[in-house]
């Protein structure tokens, strides 16, 4: 086996892995341009990594997530924060991790007598797919807020379908709500509400022990269904709202703002919304970042389930 002299052997072990690191030749390719063996190439890797110029480190990025949430539950004096390792360029994945997040903490933590509140987005449909049948519960799972009346935001709005699929997957009791979100009157939504077929849901909205939902932002991004219109939407930017639960939308310092529609919006109320015992956050997308940390400094959020660049974010908002 030839080797090449000592004066030149550090220059070839620089050039030997920049080809086979960098430029991600294989080790037969390097032997055939340098017209070498294979097995001297094998040799000159070896002594390149002993010599200390290639360093090959393995990089966890759990650790990094489990460092972001620590600080991020610091921060925020919550309970619980989980984040999940972004996917590379799918948002889909990433939405699945966080969801599958979630259902590992319900999963082990619902017990006999809980009272479970749901409601529509991409989030909560997938956190149905990802919860895995176990012990049976005596647990109701409630939805929080009317239907729509149309199939523009496409299949995961349909709440009811979530409270059936969660509450059979812990053989618990579910409660739907079968009215529309929005109505024409105050009058029609107090019949509504009032309605012996609906009183059930209303009398679990007053024994809620466990809120999930996920996060809409003002103005909304792409994707996001506006609920109540576009014209309320921009009455509540302009009065100075980032975001929304389930169409209650909030300040920048987390509080639920005041409108006319809300008399007219078959949903959980904001008030019962803050008696919830555990409420539980579940987002992604650094997109989200200024309408998380908004709802954060309220002190509502008992559990976090975001992402690793929706935890940056956030952090990065708290320390401008």
């Amino acid at each position: 086996m030839t080797e090449i002299s000592n004066p030149n052997l550090t220059a070839t072990l620089v050039q030997v892995a920049h080809m086979y690191y960098e430029r991600e030749l294989s080790q037969q390719e390097i032997a055939e341009t340098m017209g070498v063996s294979r097995s001297l190439i094998a040799l000159y890797l070896k002594k390149a990594r002993e010599q200390g110029i290639v360093k090959i480190e393995v990089f966890n990025p759990q650790n990094s997530c489990e460092d972001l949430a620590n600080l991020l539950m610091a921060t925020a004096r919550i309970n619980r924060v989980v984040v999940v390792p972004r996917s590379h360029n799918s948002a889909s994945l990433t939405r699945r991790s966080t969801a599958a997040a979630l259902a590992r903490h319900l999963e082990a933590t619902l017990k006999d007598g809980d009272c479970l509140g749901i409601g529509y987005g991409r989030t909560m449909a997938e956190l149905a797919d990802q919860l895995v049948a176990g012990r049976s519960r005596r647990v109701d799972v409630v939805s929080l807020v009317g239907e729509t009346v149309d199939n523009l935001a496409g299949t995961y709005s349909q709440v009811n379908q979530q409270v059936h699929k969660i509450a059979s997957i812990f053989n618990g009791t579910p409660h739907y709500l079968l009215a529309p979100l929005m109505v024409d009157s105050e009058e029609t939504c107090l019949g509504l509400l009032g309605d012996t077929s609906i009183r059930p849901v209303t009398e679990c909205w007053e024994r809620l022990t466990h809120i999930l939902t996920s996060i809409g932002t003002l103005p909304p991004i792409t994707g996001e269904y506006v609920y109540v219109g576009d014209e309320i939407v921009q009455q509540f930017i302009k009065a100075g709202g980032v975001g929304d639960i389930y169409a209650h939308y909030f300040d920048r310092q987390g509080r639920f703002m005041d409108h006319p529609v809300y008399r007219r919006m078959v949903a959980v109320s904001a008030d019962q919304i803050r008696r919830t015992e555990h409420f539980l956050l579940v987002a992604n997308g650094m997109e989200k970042a200024e309408a998380t940390a908004s709802l954060l400094s309220s002190g509502l959020i008992t559990d976090l389930f975001v992402d690793e660049d929706l935890a940056r974010s956030i952090l990065a908002i708290w320390n401008r």
